[in-house]
């Protein structure tokens, strides 16, 4: 019996050694909260870096004001100029009180913020913190949003990745109160930090100065669409785009909004038009398709009882075309009179090994992508359809994405690699904590076709549809554009989208891109100078770097 009551006495005794002294902070900490109103100011969170480790989040500051109500004035002349500073009705104040003692924040901008420290009102503080979202932060509908206290993403990378980038590192106001919830005066009002580990950030693959730049060129020249740009070599997206963007600080604005703004044009499915013919080709050329093949467009070409007209149709067509020439002017008719040589099914499967009908790999790390949308062999009976499927029309849909992948299959000697757009995930010192990125890729066509389909993009550029889409001094530029039809009208004028997809520069290529624009003139008017505004600026950058 002594040695059983000797060693009760010795695990109590161990038991209260742990509560008093290891787990005081705890204990103590908690204890605190019970008798405390808290009201939380700002969560550390981690940040989303791009591929330099150049955050996205936390770039600015902004102020909180902390209004006391147990010791905020009671004088309503007080109470109203305080309400006039802070936006609101002085009615906001009226059960202030010490038995309704819990801190309220409320956001100010610096001028307001300034006011209140000149005015010296007992019972309001102002609190400066990171601001998590700004109006003018790139990458907004890839990065997303969080709610106001930044503890909950809500969109986005900051939804998917919520674990990783959540913390319980704190600040909150608060009033210490009785067990009736009074106000206990001799304690006041604080500030409390919790502290915890520090979060982790996720590292993407987008260049920040990249995205940003063409964000601006976009806002300058476009009215909807979206630029994709691909590293070549890698896979890795380093800028994704979508216009019109939001404010992500200010999410409710925009709900019911007709132009769409939080919707991400750069994962979404469009009808390709004429770049699609950048799959035509290749599967072409991986048949030994005769390139020399000549054929004289009188500007249509008839299929049946239907009439497919070029788009040379009202000067009177193309006259005498080889493949080359076809492809840099985008003569309908040669690509029809060549897709029904070649069959359907050539057509749809090389489309399927440019990964076209599939997700890009952005699926696997959380991010939602639109997997696009090719016919089956059974909607591509009869030449009609066929003729459709050649030109780019019909039943398929392709992302922004995917079309900049074509490009990059094609620059990249004819491999494809499976896209990235989460690196890794790191700590505050930029330490990898667990690597994100996928490393595959498989070739997808031979190498002297990717030769001859640069040329023909280069072509395209120098002397065909693409001409504005030349970057000139440096280093030139190569790609495929697209004018495809939509089936919508407004008024009496048929809707198109325009697009262009290629690479620069044109020798050693590094960057695929493609730019969507929603209800544009034409893919060499409308998308053409956007990338070559894009291209240029990226390159005259990167000399001055």
């Amino acid at each position: 019996m002594l040695c059983l009551f000797t060693a009760l006495i010795g695990i109590l005794g161990y038991r209260l050694y742990q509560i008093q002294i290891n787990q005081y902070d705890t204990y103590s900490a908690s204890a605190f909260r019970q008798r405390s109103k808290m009201t939380e100011i700002y969560q550390d969170r981690g940040d989303i870096l791009d591929r330099n480790m150049i955050s996205f989040t936390g770039r600015s500051t902004e102020f909180v004001a902390v209004l006391q109500p147990a010791v905020f004035p009671k004088d309503q002349q007080t109470r109203e100029y305080i309400a006039d500073i802070l936006n609101v009705e002085a009615d906001a104040f009226i059960n202030f009180s010490i038995y309704n003692a819990a801190p309220e924040i409320f956001p100010v901008d610096e001028q307001a913020a300034q006011l209140l420290l000149d005015s010296a009102v007992q019972g309001v503080s102002i609190v400066e913190r990171r601001k998590r979202m700004s109006a003018n932060m790139p990458a907004v509908h890839l990065i997303g949003y969080t709610d106001g206290s930044c503890s909950q993403g809500l969109a986005g990378i900051e939804r998917e990745y919520q674990e990783i980038l959540s913390s319980g590192n704190s600040v909150y106001a608060l009033a210490t109160t009785d067990a009736k919830d009074k106000f206990i005066q001799r304690y006041g009002y604080q500030l409390m930090k919790t502290e915890s580990e520090s979060p982790l950030s996720i590292k993407l693959t987008l260049d920040y100065h990249m995205q940003k730049l063409a964000e601006e060129v976009m806002d300058k020249m476009m009215v909807s669409g979206a630029v994709v740009i691909i590293d070549i070599l890698n896979g890795d997206v380093l800028v994704l785009a979508s216009r019109p963007g939001f404010n992500p600080a200010d999410i409710s604005q925009y709900l019911n909004d007709n132009t769409q703004p939080l919707f991400n044009r750069a994962l979404a499915g469009y009808t390709p038009g004429s770049i699609f013919k950048i799959i035509s080709t290749a599967a072409a050329l991986e048949d030994h398709y005769d390139t020399e093949i000549i054929y004289d467009c009188p500007g249509y070409y008839p299929v049946g009882d239907q009439i497919f007209k070029c788009w040379s149709y009202d000067i009177g067509g193309h006259g005498m075309m080889d493949l080359k020439n076809g492809f840099a002017q985008s003569c309908n008719g040669y690509f029809i009179q060549m897709g029904i040589q070649l069959g359907a099914r050539k057509m749809l499967d090389t489309a399927k090994e440019f990964g076209l009908g599939s997700v890009t790999g952005l699926d696997a790390q959380g991010i939602s992508e639109y997997e696009g949308m090719l016919p089956v062999m059974a909607e591509l009976e009869g030449n009609g359809n066929i003729a459709n499927l050649a030109m780019g029309q019909g039943k398929i849909l392709v992302t922004p994405l995917q079309a900049a992948g074509m490009a990059a299959i094609i620059a990249n000697g004819g491999i494809r690699n499976t896209f990235n757009v989460v690196d890794s995930i790191v700590n505050r010192n930029g330490e990898i904590i667990r690597d994100l990125k996928k490393r595959e890729w498989n070739r997808v066509i031979s190498r002297d076709t990717a030769a001859a389909l640069m040329e023909m993009m280069e072509a395209t550029v120098e002397n065909g549809t693409g001409q504005k889409a030349d970057i000139g001094g440096y280093g030139g530029a190569a790609g495929k554009t697209g004018s495809a039809e939509t089936g919508l009208f407004k008024g009496d004028r048929r809707v198109l989208h325009a697009w262009f997809t290629g690479y620069f520069p044109y020798i050693e290529p590094r960057y695929a891109m493609s730019v969507f624009v929603e209800d544009g003139a034409g893919g060499g008017t409308s998308a053409a100078p956007i990338f070559a505004e894009i291209a240029a600026r990226i390159m005259q950058w990167e000399e001055m770097r």
